[in-house]
């Protein structure tokens, strides 16, 4: 498929969407992040975030779904784990493999960012219809879903995989 220069204009705008979305979601970040503890950044945040919705998963996972280094993964982890944020245990499979899971503690603390990222979304939706809004939504959902997120396949990949489909069958 050839570009015509209409379309790439439309994309062109899309990135400078996307580019501020990116910066208002960062500074929010950061904000929450200083409010859970003065010790951890926004990437902090992200990472415990990652951790909250994707484990149990191991660094090298995290560092996956973010194309970030292992070593600057682990450092992040090793800040989350020493303030108590995060968890990890071995894997049943491989005790090679440490699976990261967020604490109790840190799960109430995200509730309440969550809530608060929520609110912040929905002052800048306010106006928005509910097609619209579904609109928005469904296209993120393509476009995300779209993405070249093709996942690692290591043992630490896998035994992140098997204990996250064990925790949704006894949830489930």
């Amino acid at each position: 498929m050839t570009s015509t220069a209409p379309e790439e204009e439309i994309v062109a705008g899309i990135i400078s969407e996307f580019s501020e979305a990116f910066a208002f979601s960062r500074t929010r970040w950061t904000r929450y992040a200083n409010e859970v503890s003065t010790e951890i950044s926004g990437l902090s945040m992200i990472v415990l975030q990652i951790i909250y919705r994707r484990g149990p998963i191991t660094a090298t996972g995290i560092g996956h779904w973010l194309e970030m280094d292992k070593s600057l993964v682990s450092r992040h982890v090793a800040k989350l784990r020493d303030l108590g944020l995060v968890e990890a245990t071995e894997s049943p499979e491989d005790r090679r493999v440490q699976l990261l899971t967020v604490s109790e503690h840190a799960s109430g603390l995200l509730g309440d960012v969550r809530e608060r990222w929520s609110n912040a979304y929905r002052e800048r939706l306010a106006d928005w219809s509910e097609e619209e809004l579904e609109s928005l939504r469904s296209g993120l959902h393509r476009f995300n879903a779209a993405a070249d997120a093709a996942p690692y396949d290591g043992p630490a990949a896998r035994c992140s995989r098997h204990a996250a489909e064990e925790t949704r069958e006894a949830t489930g």
